[in-house]
């Protein structure tokens, strides 16, 4: 169970640290003594993360606008069904949107769209988890906050749930167009996803997730809307959706995308690696002939079949593969 602390108790901590150089097992000791009644924990992340007391925004209003779906509310709809979540004191005085990763880029990006979405600046804070015996030097973790009753209620209205096993991708998700379906999918793939280099040349593209309904139906989506066919692997628990397919990965790629930088720059760096047939037989006049016809309309695949070639090979040209 939750504690709501209060600004009082988290500035005797900080008094006290800043006064005598206590640190938090000093502290709570001390504090125990005089009666307050305040976790190892709470003291343990105040001083160490820049996390103030954990209390209800109650009284922040967001925008009627922010109540309508778009594509940064979809990304951390995604995101939520991931790495993401949502906290309610069983007290119903504390409500939070969170987020705990190792890539700050995730980080700054749903921090980024919570901003955007309902025009509140969710608190950033660094936390450098201490070694365990499974492992010797983990990395730091960015963590980003939330406390708004308002903001958690209008999540909630898309799932009943985000936890592990209880998460739905929402109707609204379903019956949106494809910027909307792609930023809730970039969500749950930077969440859950990963871009694994081949030594034989290629990627594997792959998500996970112990959810097997809901992840049934994002590959559903996957394959219906953007044209990335996923295999499905089980392993105990979890199941996999999993692909090393160029036109797959390629289309990922062009279509939905991560935003951290370094599982995008596998997703690159594969592609450019794949041995396809034929690709290499079209000539340099041809192929900017095919991009100044990109250029001037703006659809792959209308210029594909005009120039008698496939979208992959148009896409590839625009993005600088294949150019010599």
């Amino acid at each position: 169970m939750y504690k709501t602390h209060t600004l009082e108790e988290y500035n005797e901590v900080i008094r006290l640290k800043r006064e005598f150089g206590w640190g938090p097992t000093k502290i709570f000791s001390f504090l125990s003594k005089k009666g307050f009644n305040i976790s190892y924990g709470a003291i343990y992340d105040w001083i160490h993360t820049n996390k103030k007391p954990f209390q209800d925004k109650i009284l922040t209003k967001i925008s009627q606008q922010s109540k309508f779906l778009n594509k940064e509310k979809a990304y951390i709809l995604g995101v939520l069904c991931g790495d993401g979540y949502i906290r309610i004191h069983k007290s119903g005085n504390g409500f939070l949107v969170g987020l705990d990763v190792c890539d700050e880029d995730f980080a700054d990006e749903f921090r980024k769209c919570l901003k955007e979405v309902y025009g509140i600046l969710p608190s950033k804070s660094l936390r450098e988890p201490k070694p365990t015996n499974l492992c010797k030097n983990p990395k730091k973790r960015y963590v980003i906050n939330l406390t708004s009753k308002l903001v958690v209620m209008d999540l909630l209205k898309y799932s009943n749930s985000f936890k592990t096993f209880e998460w739905e991708v929402p109707k609204e998700i379903i019956e949106s167009g494809l910027e909307i379906k792609s930023a809730f999918i970039r969500g749950l793939f930077d969440s859950e996803g990963s871009a694994s280099l081949d030594k034989s040349g290629g990627v594997y593209l792959s998500v996970c997730s112990g959810n097997k309904s809901s992840l049934l139906k994002v590959k559903e989506i996957l394959k219906s809307e953007f044209n990335v066919d996923l295999s499905v692997v089980y392993d105990r628990s979890v199941i996999k959706l999993k692909s090393a397919g160029y036109k797959n990965v390629k289309n990922f790629y062009d279509y939905i995308g991560f935003t951290i930088k370094r599982k995008q720059d596998n997703l690159n760096i594969g592609l450019s690696t794949y041995k396809r047939k034929g690709v290499r037989r079209y000539s340099l006049e041809f192929k900017k002939r095919a991009l100044n016809l990109l250029n001037k309309y703006k659809d792959p695949m209308f210029v594909a079949n005009l120039v008698g070639t496939n979208t992959g090979n148009i896409y590839d040209w625009k993005n600088g593969r294949y150019m010599r």
